[in-house]
């Protein structure tokens, strides 16, 4: 997935994963509101890339595999397939892979669900199902219906298209409830505004959050401008926050949604380098902190 998008992403999945795990569970025959636990996937004998990968609780079991797609990938059967037998190897199943493509650009008449694999003679030996989401089928305002975390996927439907400034404008009034906080309305907004590069040009996207005063504010917002959404940055700030986590979780489990959600939203090397060293030595989640 091209840089910033796949970045963007990553980010929505580690601060609202109840949020997509909520969205799709339909769709996957899961209990609602399932439970999930993020998994840092360790599978060294391979070169492993699955974007997300989260761990099902009660009343479910099992893995939920997530992975977006904003670009036609031939082989994306075959990878989930491998991905799907890795992870079930290594840390137990059932497995629910899952391909999310987020524009038409992404489709192709491989992604049926069905993966079968047949012996010279046309006998059958493997049958692997996945679940493909195409989010420009899906309607905004069902999208909107949900939580917070999803909502930047409404504004990519092909449905937003001929009013997708009114559906800035109701994104922004949605996060302006006196239960979201600041910083966290900021993030949505800003994730928003780099997502909508996938279908439209800048122009269009300025045009249609010309009324959102957060984006003038929004430190990620000014910096996507400055760097021209320049791609070694953005993938070199995020390699530093998945640094900071990481150290975080190997050392004192899962961090809280309010510090997962305050390395995401620095965009300042400086910063950054300072609270990696601050992980790797603090005795406990209490001491962290960030400049």
């Amino acid at each position: 997935m091209p840089k910033p998008f796949d970045t963007t992403l990553k980010q929505l999945l580690d601060l609202f994963a109840v949020d997509w795990i909520d969205w799709l569970a339909p769709r996957l025959g899961l209990p609602p509101h399932v439970g999930v636990e993020p998994i840092n996937v360790e599978l060294s004998t391979v070169q492993f890339s699955a974007d997300k990968v989260f761990r099902l609780r009660a009343p479910a079991v099992g893995l939920l595999h997530l992975e977006p797609q904003a670009s036609w990938d031939g082989d994306l059967p075959n990878r989930l397939l491998v991905y799907n037998a890795l992870l079930e190897d290594k840390y137990g199943g059932p497995v629910y892979s899952v391909a999310i493509l987020l524009r038409p650009e992404a489709n192709a008449k491989s992604l049926t669900g069905t993966l079968a694999r047949h012996h010279a003679d046309g006998t059958e030996y493997l049958r692997f199902h996945y679940s493909v989401v195409r989010i420009w089928e899906m309607k905004a305002d069902e999208l909107f219906e949900g939580g917070l975390g999803t909502l930047p996927l409404a504004l990519l439907t092909n449905d937003a298209k001929d009013r997708l400034k009114e559906l800035v404008e109701r994104l922004d009034e949605r996060l302006r409830e006196p239960d979201v906080p600041d910083v966290r309305r900021k993030l949505i907004l800003s994730s928003a505004y780099v997502l909508l590069g996938l279908r439209y040009n800048a122009i269009s996207i300025d045009v249609a959050f010309e009324k959102v005063n957060a984006m003038k504010e929004s430190s990620t917002y000014q910096a996507i401008l400055r760097e021209g959404r320049t791609e070694g940055r953005t993938e070199g700030l995020q390699a530093m926050r998945d640094t900071i986590l990481g150290l975080l979780r190997n050392r004192f489990g899962e961090p809280p949604v309010k510090v997962i959600e305050a390395v995401a939203f620095v965009t300042d090397f400086g910063e950054l380098r300072s609270a990696i060293q601050s992980a790797a030595t603090v005795s406990s989640l209490d001491e962290f902190h960030l400049d």
